[in-house]
């Protein structure tokens, strides 16, 4: 359950979770023990401490992470989000492989990620996490670097773009299950998150940059982790306990994806400044609602340590690893 020592549990015979006077409920109820079919709402200063409420494993949002795998699976979230993921599938790789010719920035992407496959020097205005997963997709697919990816051009029988195509399509199959966990975590009810759902399922253009070999499936991957994991965040911030292993997770994990979707392109730098928006914001409520000192200076050192050291440590890893790959002589040295 969430919410920290003020924040309290009673039963109430009385009222519903929509009416009960005070309450603050959300999407997802917990369930106290010995309550059944009962209803309660979170009150200040009364005498059953929201900690000791145990969370009822068929809601998704309101399981912990120390719920485990079994409680994953008897949520009716996770159906959904299942079914989600397999109609996404379906979306994004019926016929991906029809165009048999290099089409759009396969041209660039493509070739890019041929030039680390045989280690050949080459500048790009882009940071290289987005170019590295394209050579990953065509390593994996058996690509020696040799193609050109010339636009226009039909693929040759030695190269695999369906399977390379497949698996760059697979970080937009996942823009559909974050979307719906996403409105979950906003407290949006099952319904309104499915229907987001289907917004991007359904988008033709999400759906037409899915089935090609570009930039922006994983750039949108890292957008929606990002989003993901801030709202993950401020919901266990506002309702759990400061400083639990759940709310370091989700702290890091924001940080994490700032500095993937910060090496994906520069646009990413969208998604820094709005989480340094929110953060901002966060802490001059805290501020203004007259926190102590030594816990505002513990709230600060957390923030500057996942949000501003670790997004750099992944972005100055990701260069790192290009400079290690592109150890052979190519074109644009100087630069």
């Amino acid at each position: 359950a969430y919410g920290g020592p003020e924040t309290l549990v009673v039963v109430n015979d009385e009222y519903d979770d929509k009416s009960a006077p005070g309450a603050e409920f959300g999407s997802y109820p917990s369930r106290v023990p010995g309550t059944k079919g009962k209803t309660y709402g979170a009150y200040p200063a009364l005498a059953v401490d929201a900690r000791d409420a145990v969370c009822d494993p068929t809601d998704f949002a309101a399981v912990s992470l120390d719920a485990g795998v079994e409680g994953m699976l008897r949520s009716r979230d996770f159906v959904i989000t299942a079914v989600l993921t397999l109609a996404s599938l379906v979306t994004r790789l019926y016929w991906i492989g029809r165009r048999k010719a290099v089409s759009w920035d396969e041209a660039h992407f493509g070739k890019f990620g041929a030039f680390y496959v045989r280690g050949q020097w080459f500048h790009d205005v882009h940071p290289p996490l987005g170019r590295m997963l394209v050579a990953l997709a065509e390593y994996v697919a058996g690509h020696n670097g040799t193609y050109e990816f010339k636009s226009g051009s039909a693929f040759p029988d030695y190269v695999n773009y369906r399977f390379i195509r497949m698996q760059v399509s697979l970080y937009g199959i996942a823009l559909v299950p974050l979307a719906y966990l996403t409105c979950l975590q906003l407290n949006m009810s099952r319904t309104m998150a499915t229907l987001a759902a289907c917004f991007i399922l359904f988008d033709n253009a999400l759906c037409v940059m899915s089935r090609f070999i570009l930039l922006d499936e994983p750039l949108l991957f890292f957008t929606a982790m990002t989003l993901w994991s801030a709202v993950s965040f401020q919901r266990v911030s506002k309702y759990g306990r400061q400083f639990s292993r759940r709310w370091w997770i989700w702290l890091l994990m924001t940080g994490v994806s700032l500095g993937c979707v910060m090496s994906s392109k520069w646009i990413g730098l969208f998604s820094v400044i709005m989480i340094g928006i929110a953060t901002v914001d966060d802490l001059f409520r805290k501020f203004c609602d007259r926190m102590p000192w030594e816990d505002l200076a513990q709230h600060w050192n957390a923030r500057v340590v996942s949000l501003i050291f670790l997004p750099l440590i992944v972005y100055t890893a990701c260069f790192w690893v290009h400079f290690r790959l592109l150890y052979r002589t190519g074109a644009g040295e100087h630069k």
